[in-house]
């Protein structure tokens, strides 16, 4: 099969119903070693946790023998490209404080959308960049930089940013080596091919998000619920001797460990390991 590809896990299915230690002390269970936090309420809220809970939570993190990868704050509510001055000043700020709580915590990357464009109206990505986005997300890279942290531009459909070419763009806008790419497969799977476009991002690719959806209904289900093949999305990782880590990213709250479990049988024959 060839070199081993480097599997971990979100802990976002449990964030209702499981606190933030026993979450993770679960995917510590179910053998994991790489984690990515969504560092959003009720597991996180940046501006109150203390300096001390940042050096706890580290000590926990170490206790567990986890590594922790990257953070996500999720974007349901974050937009850095709106046209609302206001909602763009307070989408920077929080990118900007996720970016220290990154530092804080040790993880190598933060993954970021960088919003939305009006979907009845959208105007072009270009125009949006200039417009509305740029002047922030320069900002946001800026002070990743300073924390020696990535800034890990994902895709996402129906964003401003939902294609592999668009994601190159802003990497060409920008030219710091501190962004990167964080390239979600079922976010693609809804707008390209998605083996082409992994292909394109190759040389920026820092990390790789998985979980399945079909193209009618868009969903983040375990491995095997929906319409994705991931054995020639497994290969061509392989052949572009990608080290990063593959993060499960599934949303099954009902029962976070099967959706993570039956997704690991899934993906184990194709080459990747816990």
């Amino acid at each position: 099969m060839g070199d081993f590809l480097k599997l971990g896990t979100v802990q976002y299915s449990y964030l209702w119903d499981y606190s933030l230690e026993d979450a993770l002390k679960e995917i510590k269970a179910l053998g994991f070693r790489y984690i990515e936090l969504m560092t959003t309420p009720p597991h996180f809220w940046p501006p109150s946790f203390t300096k001390e809970q940042r050096k706890d939570f580290r000590k926990l993190m170490d206790h567990l023998e986890l590594e922790l990868v990257a953070i996500n704050p999720t974007f349901l509510d974050i937009n850095m490209a709106s046209p609302n001055p206001g909602i763009r000043d307070e989408s920077v700020r929080q990118i900007m404080e996720q970016i220290t709580l990154a530092h804080d915590l040790g993880a190598k990357i933060i993954v970021v959308m960088l919003g939305k464009r009006h979907p009845l109206l959208a105007p072009p990505v270009e125009t949006v960049w200039k417009r509305f986005a740029r002047e922030g997300v320069l900002r946001c890279t800026e002070h990743a930089e300073r924390n020696k942290v990535i800034f890990g531009v994902e895709n996402g459909p129906s964003l401003f940013i939902d294609r592999a070419e668009f994601m190159l763009f802003v990497l060409k806008e920008v030219k710091s080596p501190w962004m990167k790419i964080v390239f979600d497969v079922a976010n693609a799977f809804m707008v390209e091919s998605v083996v082409p476009a992994l292909d394109l991002v190759r040389d920026h690719l820092v990390h790789v998000h998985l979980s399945d959806t079909d193209t009618v209904k868009w969903t983040h289900s375990p491995i095997g619920m929906g319409g994705i093949d991931f054995a020639p999305i497994a290969e061509k990782l392989r052949e572009m001797h990608f080290s990063g880590v593959s993060i499960l990213e599934t949303t099954h709250a009902e029962n976070p460990k099967w959706g993570i479990v039956s997704s690991v049988e899934k993906l184990a024959p194709l080459g990747w390991r816990m």
